[in-house]
């Protein structure tokens, strides 16, 4: 095969492979960091074993591209490479898990939303209000070199890492400066690869389904959050906002507190009632 066949095909691989972007939006990318969080914690942690935080059994190509994912949107950092490649929460990524305030945690969500470089990169052109689907998917697919399943996968990504970090059109200087200066990173594996698989159009329904906002709850000056976190891998979370003095005594009542709530929600007769058995 001649130099000149060799570059030809190159150059059509090059052409079919569609760009780079996390196949999760923030959404989801959020509640991995959760689920990592609660797994390892602050802890460096090989990359190969990460998958066990999203309930995933070995090194597979779907642990691959979460933990790619979650480094795209700037909340996971690597060291290391190959087979001692390891990765641990970022500072923004740690922010936004221990921030007891609302507005720090936006802050960080519109920080991170625009570190992908697609994501950025098409923010400065549509803002808060892209075209028309079929307007945006010629774009991509026409113009910018991705497949029909790569691009219908990137406007879900796109549409609910956008609505999620609350991005308003003043953001655009931030996206624009964002869209030059993201690096390209495949350090684990490509976000997306010619075509969206069927893990890929999972994640993307159940990350495109209407967000409900977070309800910003007003708090006294004598009180505060004591934990908040991940209930269950379905999004179920928890708040605990407490007053005064807290110690062993009146954390022995709270679980005193929480085991009767718990008698009464297994209570098999409410379960009926409600419907759970039906």
């Amino acid at each position: 095969m001649s130099d000149t066949d060799e570059a030809a095909i190159a150059a059509k691989a090059k052409r079919e492979r569609s760009p780079s972007f996390p196949f999760i939006g923030l959404p989801a990318a959020i509640k991995r960091l959760q689920e990592f969080e609660i797994k390892f914690g602050r802890h460096s942690t090989p990359a190969k074993l990460t998958g066990s935080a999203w309930g995933m059994k070995g090194w597979t190509s779907q642990a691959q591209q979460t933990l790619a994912a979650l480094k795209a949107f700037g909340l996971v950092t690597y060291t290391g490479s190959g087979s001692d490649l390891a990765a641990s929460i970022s500072d923004d990524g740690r922010t936004y898990l221990r921030a007891q305030q609302e507005s720090v945690k936006a802050e960080v969500l519109k920080h991170v939303a625009l570190k992908p470089k697609a994501i950025a990169r098409y923010f400065a052109e549509w803002k808060t209000d892209r075209p028309d689907d079929a307007v945006c998917l010629d774009r991509l697919v026409l113009k910018d070199g991705f497949t029909d399943s790569a691009a219908k996968l990137f406007l879900t990504v796109y549409d609910s890492t956008i609505g999620y970090a609350g991005l308003e059109d003043s953001d655009k200087n931030s996206a624009e400066s964002g869209a030059e200066n993201a690096p390209e990173d495949d350090t684990v594996a490509e976000a997306v690869v010619k075509e969206a698989t069927p893990t890929q159009a999972v994640e993307a329904k159940r990350d495109s389904r209407p967000l409900v906002k977070q309800r910003s709850i007003q708090m006294t000056e004598d009180e505060r959050e004591l934990t908040t976190g991940l209930l269950s891998k379905g999004g179920a979370s928890f708040r605990l906002i407490v007053s005064g003095r807290i110690g062993e005594k009146e954390i022995e009542r709270l679980i005193k507190k929480l085991e009767l709530d718990k008698e009464i929600l297994s209570d098999p007769e409410d379960q009926e009632e409600d419907g759970v058995f039906g």
